[in-house]
């Protein structure tokens, strides 16, 4: 995985000047919330789709290039202090260029998993079903819901299940998508943490 990961960097540099730009007309407008909190993974396994390989890392690495395709599995504890509040995936990749690495369709599809445990899952995902569609919009650093690539997306606005663990899988899309986002494990309470979080208000 180590090498894969490499070559991922690797590809990824070569052939960002051929990157396609997403199209903006597809993505909807995100909503704008003053968030009381933010929830983080508590762990991330990078899924290798050829070798069915879970790894951990401290990334996002959702990336179809070619041969080489993994996918991102997550554990997001909800806390207790989330109780009653309406919950949202947030997904932020702030250092484009110094970290992150968003290339190609610029799009992830979010899955629910069957896996209860992500720390004592060494291979297969249990993907089951499937939340929303997002894509980046450069301008704000931010993932977008796209809703023309999947209508009305489950968690852009839904019940916090607090007390509960979240068990959720990144999938890229199309032939040439890379997204390669560094995780942050700690929230301060009000900035969006640098990739996946779930934020309630």
């Amino acid at each position: 995985m180590k090498y894969t990961t490499a070559a991922l960097c690797l590809v990824s540099a070569t052939l960002s000047l051929a990157a396609p730009t997403a199209p903006v007309a597809q993505v909807s407008a995100r909503e704008t919330h003053t968030y009381a909190g933010f929830a983080v993974p508590s762990i991330i396994k990078n899924h290798d789709i050829t070798s069915n390989l879970n790894t951990q890392d401290v990334q996002t690495a959702t990336v179809r290039n070619g041969g080489i395709e993994t996918s991102t599995l997550y554990d997001i504890p909800i806390p207790e202090a989330a109780a009653g509040k309406t919950c949202a995936l947030v997904i932020r990749a702030q250092n484009v260029g110094n970290g992150d690495n968003i290339l190609g369709e610029q799009t992830m599809d979010v899955f629910r998993n069957s896996f209860t445990d992500l720390a004592s899952l060494p291979s297969g995902n249990l993907r089951d079903t499937e939340l929303a569609r997002v894509r980046f919009d450069a301008a704000t650093g931010f993932y977008n819901f796209d809703k023309v690539g999947f209508a009305n997306p489950a968690i852009e606005a839904f019940p916090c299940p607090a007390g509960k663990t979240l068990h959720w899988e990144t999938v890229a899309v199309g032939e040439f998508d890379i997204n390669v986002i560094k995780q942050d494990f700690s929230s301060n309470g009000v900035d969006a943490p640098n990739g996946l979080s779930v934020g309630w208000w």
